[in-house]
């Protein structure tokens, strides 16, 4: 039986049986970081472990149910927002920030390539929905520097193989600020994805496949100079739960192509992706630079979800860039995260902490010397924004959020993010520190708020933002 997602959350309520269904919207991601913070918090306590992102609504209206019998309040924040998306047609979200920023370019973490300096972000998406398996959904993300056609894409399927076309973004971790291989620091590529939001099977699988295209790139080294074009980039995510609660996954994406090296056929990709180290590593098989077939990076992930009286969820992500000795198995310029979220403290508080250190070599690339960037930003770990343009220096990154709803209402929320480089030869870096308050409330249909932003870049250069929002 097939339902529409408006009768989606009454279906999720009467009944556990597992039913067919069509295309699910996704719930912004990096745009409204208020309801982002309520729903992470919700799939703790749901006992349902989050390994890549954007979330499907579908997802999170079968997760309130559990999360309902433990936060009622919580779980009535999140209805309210999803309400919005249970119609035929309607505007799921919009959002405008004004700013006054000081004179630095600093890319800012997970704001869509968003520069320190730029004076407003504003974005919008909004769907129609058909008929049960096909959903049109328009959306676009601008600020001073930029405009991409973030959340414009076109999805159909079913909830087992939902095919989206478009500017979809795509997070393959389960930390909830940075993602090793692929986040939301860089702009949208315009891609095509392959996946499910209805588990499958006892053991919960997961996946999803994407082809992506990057930003031109006028540095692509072949035959000896460079060539120019827009290298593609392939991903894929597969996860399971071996016990409640918990989740294994693994994570590849694949940079390749782009000007005269050319399109790759499936035989290239698919030996490239089960021989690693024979195809993209000149030392093994006598390879040169123009018949590697590119850059890859891969990872391998977890979380638990630790309930109890209080709750609480502990994730991990072990990443490599490229192969290390020519083994097709061992992951080479080793990385590791690690977090903690607590989604209920003191009945009015919540807690984050997450922490990274990644080996030299990250991001950058002697094929691809703009490195595993789009349009100027690194696709993935925001940690690699604070040290100059294609340096692959080793660091490590630490992140710590605390969230307060008081008993007068709203969100108040204190983030601190900082950065230490390793120093080599004459090259320095200082350690950069960022601190960000804020607190939002809602009014009528809306949530408003401000943001203050102090920080220091790596570099010793400050930069300070002061916003003011509104949201729908």
């Amino acid at each position: 039986m097939v339902v529409r997602l408006s009768a989606l959350a009454s279906l999720v309520l009467m009944s556990s049986t597992v039913m067919a269904r069509g295309v699910s919207p996704y719930l912004s991601l990096s745009l409204s970081p208020e309801i982002e913070h309520q729903v992470e918090r919700v799939m703790v306590l749901a006992d349902k472990p989050i390994m890549t992102r954007p979330i499907a609504a579908a997802t999170v209206l079968e997760a309130l149910p559990k999360a309902c019998e433990k936060d009622a309040v919580l779980c009535g924040q999140v209805k309210r927002y999803l309400r919005r998306l249970m119609g035929s047609a309607g505007v799921s979200h919009a959002s405008l920030e004004a700013s006054l920023a000081n004179n630095n370019s600093t890319t800012l973490a997970n704001r869509h390539g968003m520069a320190a300096d730029s004076n407003y972000q504003a974005s919008v998406s909004a769907y129609w929905q058909p008929s049960d398996y096909l959903l049109l959904n328009a959306g676009l993300v601008s600020d001073e520097n930029n405009t991409t056609l973030t959340n414009t894409l076109v999805s159909l399927g079913v909830d087992y193989a939902q095919l989206d076309i478009g500017y979809r973004d795509h997070w393959l971790s389960p930390m909830t600020d940075s993602s090793l291989l692929l986040s939301t620091n860089a702009r949208t590529m315009p891609s095509i994805t392959l996946s499910n939001y209805q588990p499958i099977s006892s053991w919960n699988v997961q996946y999803e496949l994407f082809l992506a295209e990057m930003a031109s790139s006028d540095h692509i080294s072949y035959q000896g100079g460079y060539t120019s074009g827009h290298p593609m980039l392939a991903g894929l995510h597969l996860s399971f739960q071996p016990l409640p609660g918990w989740a294994l996954g693994v994570n590849r994406v694949m940079q390749y192509g782009g000007g005269a090296r050319g399109g790759k056929g499936l035989s290239d990709i698919f030996s490239a992706f089960f021989r690693p180290g024979h195809s993209d590593n000149t030392s093994n098989g006598g390879l040169t630079t123009d018949q590697e077939f590119g850059n890859q990076a891969a990872s391998i992930t977890s979380r638990f979800i630790f309930p109890g009286e209080t709750p609480f969820s502990v994730y991990f992500e072990y990443g490599g860039e490229d192969t290390s000795g020519g083994s097709n198995f061992r992951l080479g310029n080793a990385a590791l995260s690690g977090g903690i979220h607590f989604p209920r403290l003191w009945q009015d508080f919540d807690l984050t902490l997450e922490l990274s250190e990644w080996q030299n070599g990250w991001y950058v690339h002697h094929i691809y010397q703009d490195g595993l960037t789009n349009d100027g930003a690194v696709i993935g770990h925001w940690g690699a924004n604070q040290r100059q343009f294609n340096d692959g220096v080793g660091g490590q990154s630490l992140m710590l959020n605390l969230g307060w709803q008081p008993e007068f209402g709203g969100l108040a929320q204190a983030r601190y993010r900082t950065v230490n480089n390793q120093s080599y030869g004459q090259r320095h870096y200082d350690r950069s520190q960022e601190l960000i308050l804020s607190y939002s409330v809602p009014w009528r249909l809306y949530l408003v708020g401000g943001e203050l932003q102090i920080g220091r870049d790596a570099l010793g250069e400050n930069y300070n933002r002061l916003t003011a929002f509104i949201r729908f």
